[in-house]
């Protein structure tokens, strides 16, 4: 299973089907969504599932988002196999291999749509950073319909983890968007619910508590009928909007991608130094990463919270600037942003975990009425936190600064590349609405 550095053991059962959805939408241009049931992959692995839709459909691979819901109650991807520099398990192609099947599935089977758009309010979720910290309650709905009006796919995006099941749960899940899912297709007898997570990198189920890097254990989860709770808490809410949504057939579609030169994190002499200081080892120690996971726990178990929090958290800064590199594959990596049209709602597809401040912040640079960040899209690279979050007093101690890739000012680079390839995207779209399908 993936998700959960903490949990012991491999997967015993799998309690709801997981799944590869896929949406194709065609007017003058087109769109392919494809949303897997899955915890993490790299974009290399995001790439290759793309390309091979594009290879069998003629689906430009610019055109096409392969996202992850990010259940930590999912199957291993392989991922950890390749930063390491090892081949992908032969589960792990199997599961990128479906996802590819469901995208051009979706294109095969395309046929006359009406498309709508729509919002919810949810309270699923709070924020992990501190008390009161920010949540965005806004869920983007998008329902389409088959031209004679049944219900046939429903988009819906919201900025939570799906991390109500903890590492001590081994049974494959999709965690809260299963219950959402299965209550949204009651709802609508037909319809394929098909999820994608905004900017959620800050914000846990409410089940949860604030993440504290003294306290052993915090990834315990709670069980499936909080699950279900949850999840069919917001998949009410969908499927009321939704019925509140009048779908039309002509809207505009399409997608427009960049790439981003960025720099990340880079370990300085002095992190270093403080890192080993935190563990009481000499300065002319070299421990290997393990080591300092493994030295990390044993060294400071131990202290009153207040030390233990202070030592992990230099511990975890080196750890941030010596591994940056690694999962973003350079020093100055060329990072992706993808822009998306589903009707009226405007997306920015990301490959990172932003937090709530990075998804209005595109929300406010793009000025629309319906608009999110997609996150986990076309890959991942670990945390992107907004700038002022690095600000924030306490900021060395939470877990997204600590977890995050890039330089500070990445999000709002990002953001503004964005807005950029959306105002593109406008022109390009002007005028070209016809028949979806």
């Amino acid at each position: 299973m993936m998700g959960y550095g903490a949990r012991v053991g491999l997967a015993e059962a799998e309690h709801d089907p997981l799944h590869a959805r896929a949406l194709y939408l065609r007017a003058t241009s087109e769109l392919l969504l494809v949303a897997c049931d899955l915890c993490l992959m790299a974009p290399a692995q995001a790439a290759r599932v793309r390309t091979g839709i594009q290879r069998q459909t003629g689906v430009p691979a610019e055109h096409i988002l392969v996202a992850c819901i990010h259940t930590h109650s999912g199957p291993d991807t392989g991922l950890w196999a390749l930063l390491t520099g090892h081949p992908e398990p032969e589960a792990a192609r199997a599961l990128l291999a479906a996802a590819e099947r469901a995208g051009v599935e979706a294109v095969q089977i395309a046929a006359p749509a009406r498309l709508g758009i729509g919002h919810a309010q949810a309270a699923i979720g709070r924020n992990r950073r501190r008390a009161g910290g920010p949540v965005d309650p806004d869920v983007l709905v998008a329902r389409v319909d088959r031209r004679g009006g049944a219900p046939l796919a429903l988009l819906y995006l919201h900025g939570c983890h799906p991390t109500v099941l903890g590492h001590d749960n081994l049974a494959f899940s999709a965690d809260w968007p299963w219950a959402a899912g299965r209550g949204i297709a009651q709802a609508l007898p037909g319809v394929n619910p098909i999820f994608l997570l905004a900017a959620h990198g800050d914000v846990d189920p409410r089940t949860r508590g604030l993440l504290d890097l003294a306290i052993p254990g915090q990834s315990l989860g709670v069980g499936f009928d909080q699950v279900e709770a949850l999840g069919r808490e917001l998949g009410d809410a969908v499927a009321e909007a939704a019925a509140r949504i009048e779908t039309r057939e002509e809207v505009p579609v399409g997608a427009l991608q960049g790439h981003l030169e960025l720099p990340v994190h880079r370990a300085t002499e002095a992190e270093r130094e403080a890192a080993l200081a935190a563990l009481d080892l000499p300065e002319t120690a070299s421990p290997d990463v393990g080591e300092l996971f493994r030295l990390e726990h044993e060294r400071t178990a131990h202290l009153p919270a207040d030390e233990r929090r202070e030592r992990v958290a230099r511990v975890r800064l080196y750890l941030r600037g010596r591994t940056a590199a690694r999962f973003a594959g350079s020093e100055r990596p060329q990072v992706e942003v993808q822009v998306l049209r589903v009707g009226e709602a405007h997306l920015l597809a990301l490959p990172a975990e932003a937090t709530v401040d990075v998804g209005r912040a595109w929300k406010t640079a793009c000025g629309a009425p319906h608009a999110s960040l997609v996150g986990i899209a076309n890959g991942w690279l670990r945390y992107l936190p907004h700038p002022r979050n690095f600000q924030e007093p306490g900021a060395h101690r939470h877990y997204e600064i600590l977890m995050s890739t890039l330089e500070p000012p990445a999000a709002e680079l990002l953001v503004r590349e964005g807005l950029r390839l959306d105002r593109a995207l406008d022109a390009a779209l002007e005028g070209s609405c016809e028949e979806p399908a």
